[in-house]
């Protein structure tokens, strides 16, 4: 994002492609890109899901979204983007620009290409409170049980504030929230791993690399990017899922 993709950008010109608004931690509602929406491409109406800090793709959190500090006002949002699994940004941007109460310009820049921009419109309810995939509002459902997915080699995972079970094997931890929506956990006092509420029905187990401090854990303004691995997990009373199919249905 630091080429010419940086600079139209800057220019007005960035769209299609993923959304978190991670870096500041969550806000007070949901950003306005959080929803279901239908993005009019040249090749026709494209579905386009995104929670609050991730986008989604053939149904699971794919993309993870990075606010680029200083270039968001009341009505246009930058990103840096990394897909889950990388180890650093993805030479992808992406900005969504307001346009209206229910729709945007969604720009995808990719480093050293034209930017591509398209409409969008919001399929979803906007309010935090009825959007499912909001991270706010859920309460303490981090602390629970969680099922593998496709992209997981973890079978199954429960988290309490004092234990860890990943596939039947017990750990002794503390968990604590580091932000809303995020659990830091801990093994004798030895950062181990972040579970992360991915929005929609998901989490992400995102296992640390060696040498994370506690205040790293908990600082809300520099991301880790780095992980052993990153799990999706399910939510498994999750309806987001049947939700999300309902509006996609609705696409013209």
């Amino acid at each position: 994002m630091r080429s010419r993709g940086l600079k139209h950008l800057a220019a007005g010109a960035l769209a299609i492609a993923t959304t978190l608004a991670g870096l500041a931690g969550a806000q007070a509602e949901s950003p306005f890109h959080t929803g279901v929406w239908q993005l009019d491409t040249a090749e026709g109406p494209r579905g386009l899901v995104v929670s609050d800090w991730l986008v989604f793709e053939e149904g699971l959190p794919k993309r993870w979204l990075y606010r680029r500090a200083g270039t968001n006002d009341e009505n246009q949002f930058d990103f840096f983007t990394r897909t889950i699994g990388d180890n650093r940004y993805t030479p992808v941007g992406i900005r969504v620009y307001r346009t209206g109460e229910h729709t945007m310009k969604y720009t995808l820049a990719e480093k050293g290409k034209d930017p591509i921009e398209v409409s969008g419109q919001r399929l979803s309810i906007p309010n935090y409170k009825n959007s499912c995939l909001s991270v706010e509002n859920k309460g303490d459902r981090l602390f629970g049980a969680w099922v593998g997915t496709e992209a997981s080699s973890v079978k199954g995972l429960r988290l309490t504030a004092s234990s860890l079970t990943v596939d039947g094997v017990k750990t002794d931890v503390t968990a604590e929230q580091v932000r809303v929506g995020r659990a830091g956990i801990a093994q004798n006092g030895k950062p181990i791993a972040f579970l992360t509420d991915a929005g929609g029905d998901y989490a992400v187990l995102q296992w640390f690399n060696d040498g994370v401090t506690l205040d790293q854990m908990r600082d809300t303004k520099r991301e880790i990017l780095d992980f052993k691995a990153e799990e999706i997990l399910r939510w498994p009373q999750g309806t987001c899922d049947r939700q999300i199919a309902s509006r996609l249905k609705a696409m013209k």
